[in-house]
């Protein structure tokens, strides 16, 4: 198996990202946020957050908390985009990784779990 394959089929959401910006995602972020592959893909995060305002506290609450090797994990509410639950709020557990701790928003991967079925 090749780490594409692997990337696209594993069983949690995972989302690439650039200055904010999401650059890929797998079938799994997709069908957690009820979002189409060019819905999210060059998109920034702050669509899949309940309001602006909790998107810019979650930016900075991650700058402020990164550990020594960029990494960060919480549960939050975020918000699927389309399908039958379109707008909907759910918790989330984001895990993730800047890959450079001194620029934080410059290039990493977060991984999405959805848990709305443990935490309504």
């Amino acid at each position: 198996m090749d780490y594409r394959t692997a990337f696209d089929l594993a069983p949690i959401g995972l989302v690439l990202s650039s200055q904010r910006l999401m650059t890929d995602c797998n079938a799994r972020a997709l069908a957690i946020f009820g979002a189409a592959r060019e819905q999210l893909v060059g998109q920034s995060f702050e669509l899949l957050y309940p309001t602006q305002a909790e998107y810019e506290r979650t930016v900075q609450r991650i700058v402020g908390r990164l550990d020594a090797n960029g990494c960060y994990a919480d549960d939050r509410v975020m918000k699927r985009l389309g399908g039958a639950r379109g707008g909907e709020l759910f918790w989330c557990h984001v895990s993730g990784r800047a890959l450079d701790p001194h620029q934080p928003h410059a290039a990493g991967i977060w991984a999405f779990e959805d848990l709305s079925s443990r935490r309504p």
